[in-house]
């Protein structure tokens, strides 16, 4: 039997129900009453307005986000960076082209109107026919070097870029902090401008208008979650960059920057030419090593690669002068020669089979410079070290059209807060090459001569301060020309600058107590099996370096007293000091030898490094260098006086060099530096137990008065018949009397005041007194105060009680507890009462 299945049902889902059937009646009774339509509206609303304030709450943190990394440039890529860097440095390649070709055709031109002027005298009617000739040959000649300076002109149009070189991480960090500084100048200029135009156009219909905009770009933030700062696209260079960095080719008119080249440091890769940043232009050509090396051909140079026309003209040029007999002079490499404005730069090689070496050739320097129609002041042949990739026939030289001392170059030292100068040494000059010259003070000690305002000034600041930058430094300072170092007073370990034999029994008490120290040293050096300071770490046992500088020492050695002590002193300093970490640094006009010279012999010859800066005579400029320089060709006499700091130096051998710059507020800033540094690491004067103080005034303890005030000795035994006598030697009168007073030969501040116009040997002697009980006599005080004349202390005392018109009781006879009889002395309280005067 079939069974017959139901038709299949057909629902329609437009009237199916989703619930099921209720009872609409109970349903309304069961159910609560459901809220109006305005209250519905209301909570609506309220909702929306909190999310819709939300989103403006999130745009604009957003937007804060967004300008602070606007401001701080922390959005942008560092491929951003780079090419706006890269952009830089070619506009400024360019500014320098623009002025380059501007001087050169201002030259141009006035050569032109000189020749114009030449023929119109040579057209006047008083003109014979010799002088026509004359003038028409000499208008002739300067329209020559007026075509020439033209070509140059039009050679520096025709340059093209060869400056690329890709930044370091440091260099791009230093340019995303500079966009971010001009980003906030552009701020702060909009924000100026904003406020002007509410002052003159409604403050608070403006104000609002901005307000809105802020609150309605912070809503559109936040709904449009899209709508974020994204990284700024990176602009296209403004030139054609190469694959991979390069260095300077044969034919580059305009050298990469790079940094300064340290002699004997080690070089990467083959050597290059490059331009020194911060240099000064015309000349800054130095030789560096190249970055990275460059790919050498499987068969070496091709023929005429090492050929050019400089290279051609060195060779007739030597040639000529003797130099070498045969054979050519060649690039040591294709890419070893740089050309700038006014120049060129290169290493080269001599040629081989004449036995001509480097010594050989740098004797010929002047003959040489005179075949090319150049003078010392604008050739140059150098060394070229095996860390550069020289040999015994390898010379650097450099030629120019105008002396390359001409412009100064300031001192690296600003900016910096720390100088190693035991490794790195102290920049204090550069050559012609732009090589920045250190003063390395392992092994080194220096003889500066030359005449008044010739520029010693300026080196001894470069290397007073690049000293103090180094905290292992204890700086002697003797100024002999007071004022002149007055600006390192109160950073030097030990500051003199007293006055005829002041200054120089001082000076004579320091320079023995360094001596002294020398066996301290050598004993400790001794117990590592060492004869001098090869372990820089020994230098803090040491007790630091010692750095004595004189200058101008002829107002020391020459002292009747005490000069020939001082002589003896400087000889043994100069003989030993540099093994155990005494250097001497002494400068003076004229550096005349011998037993009744500025400086014995035992110290010049001792002396590392001589600078001769100009002076007025050659016997001068042998006496500063060696006899025979000026024959040789290097007479400091013959030197430019409108070039201050200029100096030939005798360190391996001669080279003319010219002292870094540094003065002004570079020199404010860098001794705020020092002042800082030396102060957080407890090296100023009086924050750390200097023996070399102590041993000049035979005391335990740092020189009082700078600080902190010290406790003052304790006072000799009151029972010993010494310090009676120091009493009983003069009387009231005698103490009381008008002598002279140079209480600086004993205590160095005591003749200075405090801020409080308080004087600093009143503040001293009175707390020496209240520390002793209240009342002190003269012997015992000066005991404890560091002078080695009780009567001066007297003198200078009692002139500070007149000044402000105390009187001491019963002029000044006191009794001591515990003493035997009366003497001269001091009450707390009437040294209490001065000092009141004294700030009232």
């Amino acid at each position: 039997m079939t069974s017959r299945l139901p038709d299949r049902i057909i629902v329609d889902a437009e009237f199916v129900d989703d619930e099921p059937t209720t009872n609409p009646t109970a349903d309304a009774a069961n159910q609560p009453d459901r809220p109006g339509l305005a209250p519905r509206v209301i909570t609506f609303l309220s909702k929306a307005a909190l999310r819709e304030a939300t989103a403006v709450r999130e745009g604009l943190r957003v937007l804060t986000s967004e300008r602070t990394g606007w401001f701080n440039s922390t959005l942008v890529t560092d491929a951003h960076v780079r090419a706006d860097l890269l952009n830089d440095r070619y506009a400024t390649w360019q500014q320098d082209q623009a002025r380059e070709a501007q001087r050169l055709t201002e030259k141009a031109e006035a050569l032109e109107k000189s020749a114009d002027e030449k023929v119109a005298e040579a057209s006047a009617d008083g003109a014979g026919p010799g002088d026509h000739q004359r003038l028409g040959k000499n208008a002739e000649k300067l329209r020559s070097e007026a075509a020439a300076w033209r070509e140059r002109v039009r050679q520096v149009e025709l340059q093209y870029y060869n400056g690329h070189r890709e930044p370091t991480a440091a260099e791009l960090a230093g340019h995303r902090k500079r966009m971010g500084n001009r980003r906030r100048w552009k701020a702060i200029a909009a924000a100026v401008a904003a406020g002007w135009g509410m002052l003159q156009f409604g403050g608070p219909t403006l104000l609002g208008g901005i307000l809105s905009g802020l609150v309605a770009v912070g809503w559109a933030k936040g709904r449009f979650t899209a709508w974020r700062a994204a990284p700024p696209e990176v602009p296209q260079l403004d030139y054609a960059a190469p694959a991979a960095p390069v260095t300077a080719s044969a034919s580059a008119t305009v050298s990469p920057p790079g940094g300064a080249f340290i002699p004997n440091q080690a070089a990467p890769a083959g050597p290059g030419f490059t331009k020194p940043a911060g240099a000064a232009p015309g000349f800054t050509a130095s030789w560096t090593p190249a970055d990275t090396p460059a790919p050498a051909a499987p068969s070496g140079p091709a023929e005429g690669e090492l050929d050019c026309e400089e290279t051609d003209q060195l060779t007739e040029a030597m040639l000529a002068a003797g130099a070498i007999t045969d054979g050519t002079v060649r690039l040591a490499r294709p890419d070893s020669i740089t050309r700038v404005p006014g120049g060129w730069l290169a290493h080269v090689v001599l040629p081989k089979g004449d036995g001509v070496t480097v010594e050989t050739v740098l004797p010929k320097l002047g003959q040489v410079a005179g075949e090319m129609g150049l003078d010392r002041a604008r050739f140059f042949m150098d060394p070229v070290h095996a860390s550069a990739g020289g040999t015994a026939k390898t010379i650097a030289v450099a030629a120019f059209q105008e002396d390359p001392f001409t412009e100064p170059r300031t001192s690296p030292l600003v900016g910096m807060d720390s100088v190693d100068v035991w490794t790195d040494g102290i920049p204090v000059a550069f050559d012609a090459f732009g090589v920045l010259v250190n003063l390395v003070l392992k092994d080194t000690s220096l003889a500066l001569g030359g005449a008044s305002r010739s520029g010693k000034g300026a080196a001894l600041r470069g290397i007073i301060a690049g000293a103090l930058l180094d905290l292992r430094v204890n700086l002697r300072l003797i100024d002999g020309k007071a004022p002149g170092q007055d600006r390192w007073r109160h950073l030097a370990a030990t500051f003199i600058d007293e006055p005829g034999t002041k200054g120089a029994k001082r000076t004579k008490a320091l320079l023995e107590a360094l001596v002294a120290d020398l066996e301290r040293r050598a004993a400790i050096l001794k117990r590592y099996g060492m004869e001098q300071i090869d372990d820089p770490t020994l230098i803090a046992e040491l007790g630091g370096l010692e750095l004595v500088v004189i200058d101008e020492a002829a107002a020391i050695t020459g002292d009747r007293k005490h000069g020939a002590a001082i002589k003896e002193a400087l000889s043994s300093l100069a003989a030993r000091g540099l093994a155990f970490g005494i250097i001497l640094v002494v400068a003076t006009q004229v550096v005349t030898k011998g037993a009744d010279g500025v400086l014995p012999r035992l110290v010049t010859g001792n002396v590392t490094w001589k600078w001769a800066m100009r002076v007025t005579e050659t016997t001068e400029s042998n006496m500063a260098l060696s006899q025979g320089a000026a024959k040789a060709g290097w007479d400091a006499s013959k030197l430019d006086p409108a070039i201050r700091g200029m100096g030939i130096l005798l360190a391996d051998r001669y080279r003319r060099i010219r002292s870094l710059w540094l003065d002004g507020p570079d020199l404010l800033s860098l001794i705020d530096t020092i002042t800082r540094i030396r102060t957080t690491a407890s090296r100023l004067r009086g924050q750390w137990n200097d023996p070399i103080e102590a041993a000049m005034r035979n005391l335990s303890t740092p020189p009082p008065g700078h600080a902190a005030s010290p406790r003052p000795a304790a006072p000799a035994d009151v029972d010993e018949d010494l310090d009676e006598g120091l009493d009983d030697e003069f009387g009231p009168e005698d103490e009381d009397g008008e002598g002279e007073y140079d209480g600086l030969d004993d205590t160095e501040n005591d003749g200075f005041t405090g801020a409080d116009g308080v004087p600093i040997l009143l503040l001293r002697a009175h707390e020496a007194v209240l520390a002793a009980g209240g009342r002190m006599h003269t012997g015992p005080l000066a005991q404890a105060l560091g002078y080695e004349d009780s009567r001066k202390l007297g003198i200078a005392l009692n002139g500070l009680l007149r000044e402000v018109d105390v009187e001491r009781p019963a002029g000044g006879q006191l009794r001591v507890p515990g003493t035997d009889k009366p003497g001269l002395g001091y009450y707390a309280d009437t040294l209490a009462t001065a000092i009141e005067r004294y700030r009232g």
